[in-house]
């Protein structure tokens, strides 16, 4: 590698360093943001690379990344989340890290919710 250049593509350059400094990296990582397309592709068919699917509509894919990025959230427990210093297993959704609900959320609950259905 011979250099890394930062380029900022939304928002101005004094959000992106307000966000880097309640980060827990204080660097831009493009690890997390590929991580985090590979999950997006695996979760739904429609988004693959060289998948056969085709989606009929943006409102369809939308409503479908939706409901992903709440089970991811609220539902899927992380591993990294999970274990403490202790090691032991304990589930941990990224919500429940970051305060936004004390319990991991069922499906039930999760379709249930009202702002889901709109």
């Amino acid at each position: 590698m011979i250099k890394v250049e930062r380029k900022v593509i939304y928002g101005s350059e004094q959000q992106v360093l307000a966000r880097l400094e309640d980060s827990p990296s204080q660097t831009i990582n493009t690890a997390y943001i590929e991580r985090s397309n590979l999950d997006w592709r695996l979760w739904d068919a429609h988004l693959a690379r060289k998948a056969p699917t085709v989606a009929r509509s943006i409102d369809w894919l939308k409503a479908k990344f939706a409901i992903c990025v709440a089970c991811y959230n609220l539902i899927r427990p992380h591993e990294t989340l999970s274990r403490g210093e202790d090691r032991i297993f304990r589930p941990k959704t990224p919500a429940m890290a970051a305060s936004v609900t004390d319990h991991r959320w069922t499906f039930s609950e999760l379709l249930a919710y009202p702002s889901l259905c709109q």
